[in-house]
């Protein structure tokens, strides 16, 4: 599959609504339905969540969002800079975007671009319980907030080598 074909978007964290990331959807969403990604499992890198594949029965709950055509390589873009996502170098990227299959709530299946993270990054990070990060960030708001109002991409920030201008 090529990369640049118009996928929906399997999110599940900081892009669902309420979240601090949704502004980068713009007035682009055409459809949104809840949604879930089977054999990954969540952690908690902080401030915001990374999904990694694993062999485990639970599901990632999240929403599979779909882009107005003539948007789309803009909120392409938007995503794979937030999430330190570049397609010219996939290997060296924090988070890969990568096409997986997601169940809808109504049972049917969907193709989605979905930002997978390195497992070597949550080793020592504490998994998010019943892998839903909208619960988990409700109950951590105030901390939150006050983070991702600093921050506009996670790019470099699991690279102790790496500077981030953008973190405080």
């Amino acid at each position: 599959m090529h990369q640049s074909e118009q996928l929906p978007f399997f999110v599940y964290g900081t892009l669902l609504p309420d979240q601090p990331n949704f502004y980068l959807w713009d007035d682009s969403i055409i459809e949104m339905q809840p949604a879930k990604f089977w054999g990954g499992q969540l952690y908690d890198m902080g401030f915001y969540p990374m999904l990694v594949v694993e062999e485990v029965e639970t599901a990632v709950h999240g929403q599979l969002i779909t882009v107005r055509a003539e948007a789309y390589e803009a909120v392409l873009q938007r995503l794979d800079v937030l999430e330190g996502y570049d397609p010219a170098q996939p290997d060296s990227s924090e988070y890969i975007r990568q096409q997986v299959s997601v169940t809808l709530a109504d049972g049917r299946s969907a193709d989605a671009w979905l930002y997978l993270g390195q497992p070597e990054l949550v080793a020592d990070k504490p998994e998010i319980p019943g892998g839903n990060w909208a619960v988990y960030a409700a109950e951590n708001q105030q901390t939150l907030q006050e983070w991702w109002e600093a921050i506009q991409t996670v790019a470099g920030l699991h690279n102790p080598t790496t500077s981030n201008p953008q973190q405080k």
